[in-house]
């Protein structure tokens, strides 16, 4: 019956409506459905109309059903820009995202809070808690687009619960039965270092945590955090260094133990960090020569002699006579020293020849800072660069075991791996490349920091840039355009449809549903047109006659 007035005598369902607001919700779904419909209408034909039903809306965001909330929400957010009424509509679209069980309404919640977060961030803030709550869903595009959301959405005042949050979800991603556990633990961790950067005072809270999984999945998005963190905050230089230098033992891959190795030699720049940092890295190594026969060979140990015991039983065989059956059984050859063996060294072993080079310039940096801070003829100077020629030595053998020595980037191994003897060994290549060695590759990885840093910043900057009007811009007219939406407050029921079908003013969606039967040089062209509603098939077959002759008994076949 509403529905006919509604249709009928617009005037009349205004007038039934506003003596019977306060029983709305008790005429159920269908009824509020078409008061939001009818409101919708109303507005767009007199904007002055809509401080009459910016109450009703209110009201009907408590609403038990999801639908009737939804709609009330996109349609008091186009409404009314006050902090009030958008306020209310992020309750309940963040109510909506945390209630509801089909990912894709969070997904379509989602998109409407993006939507939101263009014009009214300060207001989204408020309940970004409750947004970040959809982090704990397993499908990973919800995880994504809550995390695109929080982080624009971060400020002084929620930045450590944020954090706190996205900690609590790192560790969660230990859980053996997660669904794209390192996936989300990547996404995660690009969330806390833009954070820390936005913020620095939470990168002391993170860095640690996150430090735990250097040796394990994701361990590379963890250490370039690392890296990024001690150039950029020199206060927690040291912590990181020790922290950094201890975790060596655990790791176990080669790119990330390349760059924890290059994070060491080129901020240890103490003689406490120095000591500590060689003295981890040599008990890392372990005992020197490298035991390596051939490139990506590790030689066999010499078996060890042991007394066999013999063991003599009576047994019963298959047709039922006895007989006697000796065992001579052997202690299990077992090698501790093997077990004992850090990753490192494992990998060194294992033919890693780029992991050698890297372990190797590193020592001659550590080598190089302690003859300038200790002193060239310190004890603890020359352990260092004795130590740093060994490591040398054991690599250049590493790589003149390859077969392929002589070609390619086992050349410019052996190359670096001379520069580096040179360095400790000459004192006027010390003089004249010893300034470059140390401090090149760190003042160059600042400069890449600072523009990464400045382009970011750019990017926030454009982000946040207000749209200006010009005198010379086109005036949208709703009733005149062909389609599209005139804005984010617009009220154009059709914009919807259109988006929802991918179909434009211009186009009538058939060029989506057309296949090409035959080529565009054959004497006769073929093109389909299939259409699909419901149970109804529609196939129409466009055939065109390229030839000068009038053809007869044409026939097309599908195979």
């Amino acid at each position: 019956a509403f529905l006919f007035l509604f249709n009928e005598a617009e005037e009349g369902a205004i007038n039934f409506l506003n003596s019977n607001l306060e029983k709305v919700q008790d005429y159920g779904d269908g009824f509020a459905l078409l008061v939001l419909e009818l409101c919708r209408k109303v507005c767009r034909r007199e904007p002055s109309q809509k401080g009459r039903f910016v109450r009703l809306l209110i009201g009907m965001l408590q609403s038990d059903s999801a639908a009737v909330c939804y709609e009330a929400a996109w349609t008091l957010v186009s409404l009314s820009s006050a902090p009030t009424a958008i306020r209310a509509a992020a309750s309940t679209y963040a109510q909506l995202l945390n209630s509801q069980s089909d990912n894709n309404v969070k997904l379509i919640v989602l998109e409407r809070l993006d939507v939101l977060k263009k014009y009214h961030s300060k207001v989204l803030q408020e309940v970004l808690m409750d947004i970040m709550r959809a982090l704990s869903s397993p499908n990973i595009d919800i995880c994504k687009k809550t995390l695109s959301i929080a982080i624009d959405l971060v400020s002084p005042r929620n930045i450590e619960e944020v954090v706190q949050v996205l900690k609590r979800e790192v560790v969660r991603t230990q859980e053996a039965g997660m669904e794209k556990g390192l996936v989300y633990r990547s996404m995660l961790i690009q969330a806390i270092h833009t954070c820390a950067t936005k913020f620095p005072d939470v990168a002391d809270n993170v860095v640690h945590v996150l430090m735990d999984f250097l040796n394990g999945e994701g361990a590379m998005d963890v250490i370039l955090f690392v890296r990024s963190i001690v150039e950029q905050y020199s206060t927690l230089k040291s912590l990181i260094l020790d922290k950094l230098s201890s975790c060596l033992h655990d790791m176990n891959s080669s790119s990330v133990l390349c760059v924890a190795l290059w994070v060491i030699g080129s901020y240890c720049d103490t003689s406490e960090s120095l000591i500590k940092a060689f003295n981890e890295i040599k008990e890392a190594i372990g005992q020197l020569p490298l035991e390596v026969t051939q490139c990506g060979e590790i030689p066999e140990k010499a078996e060890i002699s042991a007394t066999s015991t013999y063991t003599t039983k009576n047994v019963i065989l298959s047709d039922g006579t006895y007989a006697t059956q000796t065992v001579a059984s052997a202690p299990a050859v077992t090698n501790s020293d093997q077990n004992r063996r850090s990753c490192l060294r494992k990998l060194l072993e294992g033919g890693d020849v780029f992991l050698g080079c890297a372990l190797g310039a590193n020592l001659t940096k550590l080598a190089l800072r302690a003859m300038d801070i200790m002193g060239p003829g310190t004890t603890q100077a020359k352990q260092i660069q004795v130590f740093s020629l060994k490591v040398l030595c054991s690599v250049a053998k590493i790589v003149q075991s390859c077969p392929n020595s002589q070609k390619g980037a086992f050349v410019d191994c052996a190359e670096q791996v001379s520069l580096c003897c040179r360095l400790l060994l000459d004192p006027s290549t010390r003089e004249s490349l010893g300034e470059v060695f140390l401090d090149g590759c760190r003042e160059s990885y600042a400069a890449l920091l600072s523009r990464e840093k400045a382009a970011l910043a750019m990017a926030e900057s454009a982000k946040i840039k207000t749209a200006v009007s010009q005198p010379d811009d086109l005036i949208n007219i709703r009733q005149l355009r062909l389609g599209g939406s005139t804005g984010p407050g617009d009220l154009y029921d059709g914009d919807d449809i259109n988006k929802a079908t991918g179909i434009d003013g211009e186009n009538d969606g058939r060029k989506g549903r057309i296949y090409q039967l035959s080529g565009f040089s054959d004497p006769v062209y073929t093109e389909a047109n299939v259409t699909v509603h419901d149970y109804d098939i529609v196939l129409e077959i466009l055939v065109i006659n390229r030839t000068p002759q009038t053809l007869t008994n044409l026939t097309v076949e599908l195979a």
